[in-house]
């Protein structure tokens, strides 16, 4: 977790346990423990309700990562097979797919993915991949072997355009922020509910608001962390980019 995160969450729970000897202070515990049976009772439904919208937004946060991780390679892989349909070919469509699909990989490792984090895109990434899908379109073979090689880079040159279309569409995706507000609203109100508690001891009560609020704050964390794949702590790298381009290298 980044350092600045960290030090948030450990301030607002120091903050919280703080909060228990002001309360103690306001409303002694020996008024509030009448309240106890109704205080619970409410707080039981606030809890789990909350605690199941924190589960689900932490699940998809998770699924949607695997999603784009997946999408990402799905991409490259399409990219690299257009590679080796160019391999086939003759001059010049053969120096033409192979240039532009190393290229392509090249501007979405060391330009494209630092934009996403912005929810921006490359121009340039748009015009190779362009370039390449029109250079494919042109080419017209006449043998059975070369129709079958050519329908399969046409297919390839589809997924291609989908999947970055898909990513793209992840990058500049996120938590709505009526969720945000709902997420925040109920740390708080669960958070404010265990004040209400009567415990005797002033000092048990503050070490569970101290550790109430930090396994909120943390999981909040978590959730803005997971917010959006390609950016922040948690999120999609590169490689797969990068694994391509080491193995287009490698074909002669």
């Amino acid at each position: 977790m980044p350092l600045g995160g960290v030090l948030l969450i450990v301030g607002l729970a120091v903050l919280a346990a703080a909060g228990a000897f002001v309360v103690e202070w306001l409303l002694p515990a020996w008024r509030r423990q009448p309240i106890n049976e109704v205080v619970g009772f409410v707080y039981a439904v606030v809890g789990v309700a909350y605690s199941v919208l924190l589960g689900l937004v932490v699940i998809n946060g998770l699924t949607t990562l695997d999603t784009a991780e997946a999408n990402v390679f799905a991409e490259t892989n399409a990219v690299q097979q257009l590679y080796w349909y160019g391999s086939s070919l003759p001059q010049p469509a053969h120096s033409q797919i192979e240039h532009l699909a190393k290229e392509y990989d090249t501007v979405v490792i060391n330009s494209e993915w630092s934009l996403m984090t912005q929810k921006k895109t490359s121009p340039q990434a748009w015009t190779l991949y362009n370039d390449l899908r029109e250079v494919i379109l042109a080419q017209n073979p006449t043998t059975e072997a070369g129709v079958a090689r050519y329908e399969n880079a046409l297919e390839a040159a589809g997924q291609m355009g989908d999947a970055r279309r898909q990513r793209i569409d992840e990058s500049t995706t996120g938590i709505p922020p009526l969720l945000w507000a709902a997420l925040i609203l109920g740390g708080v109100v669960t958070i404010g509910f265990a004040f209400l508690f009567g415990i005797r001891s002033t000092v048990a009560h503050a070490v569970i608001m101290f550790f109430l609020t930090l396994l909120v704050a943390a999981l909040l964390l978590v959730v803005f962390e997971f917010n959006e794949p390609f950016a922040g702590v948690v999120r999609v790298t590169p490689q797969a980019f990068q694994l391509a381009v080491a193995r287009m290298a490698t074909i002669p």
